[in-house]
């Protein structure tokens, strides 16, 4: 409505307004295309955030155990140097080692639970490889049967001391898959110097993503793993997907 001036009048105008709408079956076929839709993009979205989140932690523990070993290293000396007084020449050594190495790294980390060679930090699930298939029957069995020395940390984390290795579960005993390059991930510090560490350019006492020694120069050499260096590296976890298409140089994600 408007009102006008015509000869000292005021004379009134009525302006028609038409009204759009959709109709109750035009907006129920719009409704259902986007529940196609979200039903299509949806998994696939939290799949790509889910990865995400796991690189993310993976790079975070590589940076923690880093810094911790550095710590630890200027405190005690260089890792090789550690274990000169053991012999290694039982189960007992072993053990006392595997205790020694988890103790002075841990003494630079947060740690919710110290599980030691017991239960409670790692699952008992069976231990699959990253293309799905079983490896080990029981993992937690199987690390306790390596005197593995084992801790949770207070952001979820869990962590195994056996060897040169560390063992990672990277949401815990509780959580995940316990599968291999998905939640569970190995690093390695060396303090034997091999000709096979020279050949690669390693160096002992510094720790490396991975437990095979050619991985972090992305020779991939027969049946080995190298998921946590390919994740650190490339920053996803598309081994999980497209195993066969990658490569270190060329194709470091699918297609």
């Amino acid at each position: 409505l408007r009102f006008t001036r015509n000869d000292g009048l005021f004379t009134t105008h009525h302006s028609r307004l038409t009204q759009f709408a959709f109709t109750l079956a035009e907006t129920l076929i719009v409704i259902g295309i986007i529940g196609v839709v979200a039903a299509l993009t949806l998994p696939n979205l939290n799949h790509a955030t889910g990865d995400k989140e796991k690189v993310t932690r993976v790079i975070k523990i590589y940076s923690s155990l880093t810094d911790a070993i550095d710590r630890a290293q200027a405190v005690y000396g260089d890792y090789d140097t550690w274990f000169t007084d053991i012999n290694f020449q039982g189960e007992s050594d072993s053990s006392k080692a595997n205790e020694r190495f988890a103790k002075r790294i841990i003494e630079f980390m947060k740690v919710s639970k110290d599980c030691g060679f017991g239960e409670g930090c790692f699952s008992s699930a069976p231990l699959l490889l990253f293309d799905g298939s079983e490896f080990e029957a029981n993992y937690l069995e199987t690390l306790r049967v390596a005197h593995t020395y084992m801790l949770s940390l207070q952001d979820g984390m869990s962590l195994g001391f056996s060897g040169y290795k560390i063992r990672v579960d990277i949401d815990g005993p509780n959580k995940g898959k316990n599968q291999q390059g998905n939640d569970i991930f190995d690093f390695s510090i060396f303090y034997i110097e091999n000709e096979w560490l020279k050949d690669d350019g390693l160096n002992v006492n510094q720790l490396y993503p991975s437990y095979c020694p050619n991985c972090w120069t992305g020779n991939l050499d027969g049946d080995i793993q190298y998921e946590t260096a390919w994740v650190i590296k490339n920053g996803n976890l598309d081994y999980l997907k497209c195993p066969d298409e990658l490569n270190w140089e060329t194709q470091t994600s699918c297609k």
